[in-house]
């Protein structure tokens, strides 16, 4: 009686010159069929590793057989590392089709499972396979591993760059010099002033051309790839590690510290939260039912005409209920009347750089130190550079004394970008404030909702009111108040009993804008 058997070719795709071809393979197992009498029922080819058996064909290969029970007594291949290159797994396998009354024949190293000593045979033929696999991987961790200490960047391509050949015609990663470089290296620059909420940040490079996921945004930002290193992970005997790559950086590493400083301030901004933000209602949160004092939601009404219309509302049965756009429009018209003379501007950075200075002296003194031990690793490795070139010490001792001064120097460098300089930061903190409260309507039209937010918060710490066709709150920020309080946005309605902005302050304290804004800062 013939025996009826599958053919099943593999191939990976670097074994493809390797004599292991699919049409090769193939045409030796037809003509084995054909001289030994064996019929042939099925042919299947893979082109998958030989790890594991979650191959698409070798599962198509069990659903046949399943499916045509008595149908099959053999499955032919070449050899044992096309049938698996996992001895485990090879063995696991073998006694399933067994157990099913299922041979597994390589057609050029046969075994004849009927000798006990032929079982050593399987086992080499098995093993050998797994070996290579083994050692291939090792050869291929150990070439990256040693790529990466040397400075190659060996992941995917990070956006802003591309890959190139150099002149040895070797793959390298450059700056890609247009206009995603440009976007990437905005972002970076925009969450480093803390203006933005990431997630904000993010629709808003989308919309100039960035198209990134939530938390591919998020990893780009904590990616030191971004200023020129390359992560080696860690082994058995060393631990992991972030090197000076020999690709360019497209941030500046303040810019990149800075930033990391941010993420760890706030969390990532998820689905849910942003939900409830909505551009048609700013005030959302911020204000307050003139009827019973309880906060006020906002929705949408469909018109008959099927038109959507924004309102703010109350709930619980309160109905009380205002037209979206004609409350914002209040309130922008609040931001516009807000105006700060020069003369109080200069004065408030002033006196708020020479409070914080004094705050910050600890800082400054730390810096100080330093920069002292890095002006004395400097002498350090001038005076290396002057015993090389007497011949008072060789050039390895000159290497090893080198790397060991650039190490510290590199440490001490990051140790005061940490630092940064806080009467510097202070100044650029106050004048990038100083520009926003200059044309605040302008700003608060710009920015995303979650900027929108913080900025009511900032102004307004109380919620605010509408009543009477227009936006009233009980309390304004105390300094904007007193810094503004000489200019017509805010000094037009004094004469009233109450201002725009709601009941003033009791307190007494001297007039004039420089008295006012001394007397809340002392």
């Amino acid at each position: 009686m013939k025996k009826r058997a599958i053919l099943y070719t593999r191939v990976s795709t670097d074994e493809q010159n390797n004599g292991f071809s699919p049409v090769d393979q193939k045409d030796k197992l037809y003509r084995y069929c054909e001289n030994n009498n064996i019929e042939i029922v099925g042919f299947f080819h893979d082109d998958a590793s030989g790890k594991s058996f979650e191959r698409p064909e070798w599962r198509r290969i069990m659903e046949f057989i399943k499916m045509h029970k008595g149908s099959v007594d053999c499955i032919c291949f070449i050899r044992w590392d096309r049938f698996s290159r996992n001895t485990q797994e090879a063995y696991a396998m073998l006694q399933r089709l067994w157990k099913q009354g299922l041979e597994a024949m390589a057609i050029e190293q046969p075994i004849n499972f009927t000798i006990p000593e032929q079982k050593l045979m399987l086992a080499i033929y098995l093993a050998s396979p797994e070996v290579d696999n083994d050692r291939r991987s090792l050869n291929v961790y150990n070439g990256m591993r040693k790529a990466k200490k040397a400075g190659h960047w060996m992941g995917g391509c990070l956006r802003g760059y591309r890959i190139v050949r150099d002149q040895n015609n070797k793959t390298t990663m450059i700056p890609e010099g247009g206009e995603k470089e440009r976007l990437v290296k905005k972002a970076f620059s925009e969450f480093a002033t803390g203006g933005y909420a990431i997630e904000e940040l993010r629709k808003k490079m989308a919309k100039e051309g960035l198209k990134i996921s939530r938390s591919a945004f998020w990893v780009m930002l904590r990616n030191r790839g971004y200023i020129g290193e390359v992560f080696v992970a860690g082994s058995k005997d060393e631990s992991e590690e972030w090197i000076k790559g020999k690709h360019a950086s497209l941030v500046d590493e303040k810019t990149f510290l800075t930033v990391q400083r941010n993420l760890k301030s706030r969390k990532k901004i998820g689905p849910a939260k942003m939900k409830t933000l909505r551009e048609e209602f700013p005030l959302r949160g911020h204000l307050i039912c003139a009827r019973c004092g309880k906060i006020l939601t906002g929705s949408f009404s469909r018109g008959q005409m099927g038109k959507k219309y924004a309102y703010y509302h109350c709930l619980d049965g309160c109905k009380e209920r205002i037209k979206a756009e004609e409350v914002n429009s209040s309130f922008e018209e609040i931001m516009m009347d807000i105006h700060f003379p020069a003369g109080v501007k200069s004065l408030f950075k002033k006196i708020v750089k020479e409070k914080l200075s004094a705050r910050f002296s600890d800082t400054n003194t730390d810096r100080a130190q330093t920069e002292k031990k890095m002006e004395k690793l400097q002498q350090r490795k001038r005076n290396a550079q002057a015993l090389l070139l007497d011949g008072e010490i060789s050039p390895n001792e000159y290497k090893e004394m080198n790397e060991s001064i650039e190490e510290e120097l590199s440490r001490l460098q990051n140790e005061i970008a940490t630092m940064g300089n806080p009467t510097t930061d202070i100044t650029r903190k106050m004048d990038d404030c100083l520009k926003v409260i200059e044309d605040l309507k302008h700003y608060y039209n710009e920015k995303g909702l979650e900027t929108k937010h913080r900025l009511i918060r900032s102004i307004f710490p109380e919620k605010l009111i509408f009543d009477k066709k227009a936006v009233r709150t009980f309390q304004v920020n105390k300094v904007i108040s007193l810094m503004a309080s000489i200019d017509k946005g805010f000094q037009r309605q004094q004469k009233r009993k109450h201002t725009g902005f709601g009941v003033l302050s009791c307190g007494v304290v001297p007039t004039g804008p420089y008295f006012n804004v001394l007397y809340y800062l002392s």
